[in-house]
């Protein structure tokens, strides 16, 4: 009994890792540009969003979540850049400052025409004081958003999917649909959250259990079957949700459309609830991207040199400034990079796991040939 209580909590652990406020705008977008292929649409966002992400977390497993080692594959000096690099894409200049416009999305169905650069400064404010303070709230909103959320997606899809008849696909655009899925899951960067948080995941085992890392791998299978499975549930629910709802998604800002389509499925009085959690949740997801960078600044650029105050101003006043792009301005900053970057990211991956495994012992060349392919495709 206490091996599947163990199973159960890790695979709800592995969910929750992932389960952030992008995770919430990406499947809507593929299933909006799905021209009702939402099957060939879902697999594309699950193999980048779900399976991708989970290897991240093998890996670590393997390498028993010596980051240093992993990274070390790489180069020596990959130790600082690549942490640096992925930390500031998830941080001030990537999700950390799309968190803040997708609350903002949410909020302005609250409190429309409310300034995106009034909300962003008052968020940025917020953040900084939640995160110096290491306020308990934090892990509180943690443990209750997941279970708003799962709910309120739940009465979204039951009464949504209710509503509307499923799409007619289109004779054309299945192999569109499925790139596009694929491209929607680089953009959630999971896999690079994964190196990161999977350490939570790994003490989480080590605490419970004696096992090495590969006598590990079986309970590591079974909970992410659970972790991944409630993910892709979510996920494909999702993506159905904007393929149903796409004929009146058009003019919809991507960080609004859960809302919208929540005030659809379930009413006036009911949405105002998937907004306040979806605005909790990218808040409580900013204050932990903001707190890993901010202690990157402190402890491994300015060796600890600086207070926690000052390198925590410097991530918000960056996350400020970025914000102000909108969601649809940072996407298309983030975009390129990790369209260019995440199948290097991916094969770097794959290629670890062998060669913990089975002994592999190559990584530069498949990445440079993984490289080399992708510039030939773009070309």
């Amino acid at each position: 009994m206490k091996s599947k209580l163990l199973i159960l909590s890790t695979g709800l652990a592995m969910f929750s890792m992932f389960f952030g406020s992008g995770n919430l705008v990406f499947p809507l977008l593929v299933g909006q540009m799905s021209e009702g292929h939402y099957l060939l649409a879902s697999l594309g966002i699950l193999l980048t969003g779900v399976l991708v992400p989970f290897l991240g977390i093998l890996v670590m497993l393997l390498f028993n979540g010596d980051q240093n080692s992993f990274f070390a594959r790489l180069g020596k000096p990959a130790v600082f850049w690549f942490p640096l690099i992925a930390l500031s894409l998830m941080g001030p200049f990537g999700v950390l400052a799309r968190c803040i416009t997708v609350a903002h999305g949410a909020f302005c169905l609250l409190i429309p025409n409310t300034a995106l650069w009034k909300f962003s400064l008052v968020s940025c404010a917020l953040i900084f004081f939640l995160t110096i303070r290491k306020n308990r709230i934090v892990p509180l909103l943690g443990s209750v958003l997941t279970p708003v959320l799962l709910v309120s997606l739940a009465a979204i899809a039951i009464c949504g999917l209710w509503n509307v008849d499923l799409p007619i696909a289109n004779m054309e655009g299945s192999w569109d649909s499925f790139k596009n899925g694929i491209l929607q899951g680089y953009q959630t960067m999971d896999l690079l959250a994964a190196f990161f948080f999977s350490v939570f995941v790994l003490k989480h085992l080590k605490q419970k259990t004696t096992d090495t890392a590969l006598n590990s791998l079986p309970m590591f299978l079974k909970s992410s079957l659970i972790g991944a499975g409630l993910l892709s549930v979510i996920y494909f629910i999702l993506v159905l949700l904007g393929s149903m709802y796409a004929p009146v998604l058009g003019n919809i800002p991507p960080q609004e459309m859960l809302g919208f389509i929540a005030r659809q499925a379930l009413g006036p009085m009911a949405a105002p609830i998937v907004c306040v959690a979806v605005i909790l949740a990218c808040i409580t997801t900013a204050i932990v991207l903001a707190s890993l960078f901010s202690d990157f600044l402190k402890q491994e650029i300015s060796r600890n040199r600086l207070p926690t105050a000052v390198t925590l101003g410097t991530t918000l006043v960056i996350a400020f400034c970025i914000s102000t792009l909108k969601f649809s301005g940072i996407m298309a900053f983030i975009a390129p990079i990790l369209e260019f970057t995440y199948p290097a990211l991916i094969v770097m991956t794959i290629a670890s796991i062998f060669h913990k495994l089975w002994g592999l012992k190559l990584v530069r060349t498949p990445i440079a040939i993984a490289v080399l392919f992708k510039l030939l495709m773009a070309i």
